[in-house]
């Protein structure tokens, strides 16, 4: 168990709901439950086809593609291509399947919030980045870990303890709230990468981001 001392806490009134459920299916028609009541975070337990995992398993680390971009959910999948085509990843049948899949994961997203613009930042990890507890300062967000492992979540208990509630494995795809969530629940269930520093393991992760303009831009009159 881990302390949550990184959690982003919200400002609840004293009767404020909260969300902590995790809804999961092996139909990717889950994600949209995450506008439900009381619901944290919707997963899509899906696997990987066998061919598709051993060929992004062995993909060398120098070719695995890089991106981060604020872009219109339907230019996500050539922007996909371009990161392959800058990292050195041969085309292919399994380039265009990850490429259309991450472009069905962001129109779905799109849907889900409302809103066409994305940040999308799909890279490889090798640290152990974000591996404290916490809750996204977004409206919400949508993870894949390609390869290697996936996301951890967990809840706070009574003792300011944080006690594993899941975890997504290589493939699935989950949208979580986050702190900015519209409405007037509040987000509990909190999430973190999983500690993989010395291991050599490997992940390859996408994060979708709704674009949310600064709260303090100037507007030209």
């Amino acid at each position: 168990m881990t302390k949550t001392d990184t959690a982003i806490p919200q400002a609840p009134g004293p009767d404020a709901a909260e969300a902590r459920e995790i809804r999961e299916s092996d139909s990717g028609l889950v994600l949209q439950q995450v506008a439900q009541p009381g619901v944290g975070a919707a997963i899509w337990r899906r696997r990987l086809s066998p061919a598709f995992a051993e060929w992004i398993e062995g993909i060398p680390v120098g070719q695995l593609p890089a991106l981060r971009a604020l872009v219109d959910f339907r230019a996500v999948e050539n922007c996909i291509h371009a990161a392959c085509d800058r990292s050195g990843l041969p085309a292919g049948t399994m380039r265009d399947l990850l490429a259309s899949d991450i472009g069905a994961l962001a129109l779905v997203f799109a849907q889900v919030v409302r809103n066409p613009l994305m940040h999308i930042r799909f890279e490889a990890v090798t640290t152990d980045a974000c591996r404290r507890f916490h809750v996204d300062q977004m409206p919400a967000r949508l993870l894949c870990t390609y390869r290697g492992p996936g996301t951890q979540f967990g809840l706070e208990d009574a003792s300011g303890q944080v006690v594993p509630v899941g975890e997504m494995r290589a493939g699935e795809a989950a949208i979580l709230r986050g702190a900015l969530w519209p409405g007037m629940e509040i987000t509990r269930l909190l999430h973190r990468s999983p500690p993989i520093a010395g291991t050599g393991q490997v992940r390859l992760f996408l994060a979708l981001d709704p674009a949310t303009e600064p709260p303090e831009v100037r507007r030209l009159h």
